[in-house]
């Protein structure tokens, strides 16, 4: 039969390991977005406002994320 103090432990665990996925998924979106931003011709110049988008959307995910993480 298990302890109540490792069925405590266990959860905890969880929680962290959930809000370490969480982080993962957000900080991959918002790195995903930005090399989406930097994509043209290998040739080109990136586009300022282009990159601008991208860096800002990406800004805005994080944002979420970190909201996300003090609610939960």
């Amino acid at each position: 039969m298990r302890k109540p103090e490792s069925d405590s432990a266990a959860s905890a665990a969880l929680d962290r390991l959930r809000l370490l996925e969480a982080r993962v998924d957000a900080l991959a979106e918002a790195v995903e977005v930005l090399a989406r931003g930097l994509e043209g011709s290998p040739m080109a110049e990136p586009e300022s406002h282009r990159v601008r988008e991208a860096a800002t959307r990406a800004h805005e995910l994080l944002l979420l994320a970190k909201a996300g993480r003090r609610a939960g």
